[in-house]
């Protein structure tokens, strides 16, 4: 013979120990990543750089030990089009970010939607670090941009999760 009350009191348990360990869980992913906050005090002064129309020198302090400082055609290229950006989309309004994810320990990719008067443009920015060993120090001037990009693919919005 079952016995109800205890079958109930155990499922009951169990469904409070469940819940406890998902609101645990959740607030552990809530917790701020220092590394991630850190680059995007980086990405934040760069757009600030770009909003005010220094893309030239917002790209050189963003790309500070990138192997895209090598490619000087591209740069140039790339920083002309960012200097467009006004006249093709209107004034700038203000940027938000809205994705970034580190990718195991040493990949973070974000995403920032920059509004201008007429047309938002997304950013996309990936930085980083080779690995080093365990008692190696490693701070945020290891981190170094590998893609710094945008587009209006306002869809590539909808695959986000922050």
């Amino acid at each position: 013979m079952v016995n109800t009350k205890r079958l109930m009191t155990t499922a009951f348990l169990l469904a409070i120990a469940m819940l406890a360990h998902s609101r645990a869980s959740a607030a552990q992913d809530k917790t701020p990543d220092k590394v991630v906050e850190a680059l995007s005090s980086r990405v934040q002064l760069f757009l600030e750089g770009v909003s005010s129309g220094q893309s030239q020198k917002a790209y050189q302090t963003l790309l500070a030990r990138s192997d895209l400082l090598k490619r000087p055609a591209d740069l140039k290229k790339q920083i002309e089009s960012t200097d467009a950006l006004e006249s093709r989309y209107g004034r700038y309004r203000g940027f938000e970010r809205i994705a970034a994810r580190r990718v195991g320990k040493d990949l973070v990719l974000m995403k920032y939607l920059y509004k201008c008067e007429r047309f938002p443009v997304v950013w996309y920015f990936a930085f980083y670090r080779t690995p080093r060993s365990k008692v190696a120090k490693v701070d945020n001037a290891d981190w170094r941009v590998i893609v710094v990009r945008f587009d209006t693919n306002l869809e590539a919005l909808l695959s986000t999760k922050d």
